[in-house]
């Protein structure tokens, strides 16, 4: 491991997933996190055991975002001569706030019963990612509640000075993407590439993603739960027709 990425979300994480990319380095964000080891964070919120992250990212070069970024403390401990990245956004807290509330509504669309809906009519693996989105959100910003925007302050201002407060200074960079390559590659070692520095996840399109994901499986199964319940129904009819003959 050489860098644990600290920072919440809407801090530019997507677009530092990119750039570590493209620097040759092997990132574990939330897609992988999710694919590869979904049990082994479930057992931790739910169960409370701690994984063995020297086993988990033995051959990653960085982790970024949920849950990573909220187990930053822990992951150091494992990797202690890795690199800590504490991406901030510009405008302070509350920019940051306005963006995050912003994707979290998302994620309350379409609406209390159709997501209900989408959940249970979704297979196991995506009922399971729900419950991980729910688990690895609440403990990270304390509420699931897009309104919530006083906590979400208090939980990125403490996350931020415990950051600080327990990273030695010499590992630690504190940065914002507005910064672009140059902080970035002096930190870790690189030249700067000759691209333009990546901007991803605008207009919170990665949470677009997991909705519309969903919502499209939702409404497959819908189709087929529905078709099943009318032939149900016409075949209930049709014995009753039969009988009264």
């Amino acid at each position: 491991m050489k860098l644990i990425c600290a920072g919440l979300s809407k801090t530019g994480t997507k677009s530092i997933t990119k750039a570590l990319r493209t620097l040759g380095y092997t990132v574990y964000d939330y897609r992988e996190h999710r694919d590869f080891h979904i049990n082994e964070w479930l057992d931790l919120y739910c169960e409370g055991k701690l994984p063995n992250f020297t086993s988990m990212y033995k051959n990653i070069d960085a982790v970024i975002g949920l849950p990573a970024s909220f187990w930053y403390e822990e992951i150091f401990e494992a990797f202690p001569n890795s690199k800590v990245l504490l991406s901030v956004r510009d405008g302070g807290e509350e920019e940051w706030v306005k963006s995050w509330a912003k994707q979290n509504e998302q994620l309350e669309n379409p609406g209390f019963l159709t997501k209900i809906a989408i959940r249970w009519l979704s297979r196991a693996a995506h009922r399971k990612e729900w419950l991980f989105l729910d688990v690895i959100f609440t403990a990270a910003y304390g509420s699931l509640d897009s309104k919530s925007t006083v906590l979400f302050k208090k939980k990125y201002r403490e996350h931020n000075a415990r950051v600080k407060a327990v990273i030695p200074q010499e590992q630690l960079l504190i940065y914002s993407v507005k910064q672009g390559w140059k902080p970035l590659c002096e930190f870790l070692g690189f030249d700067v590439p000759e691209q333009e520095f990546p901007c991803e996840n605008v207009g919170c399109s990665h949470g677009h993603q997991i909705i519309g994901s969903q919502f499209q499986e939702f409404k497959v199964n819908f189709l087929i739960v529905l078709s099943v319940l009318v032939f149900l129904v016409a075949l209930l009819y049709f014995v009753y027709l039969n009988q009264t003959v």
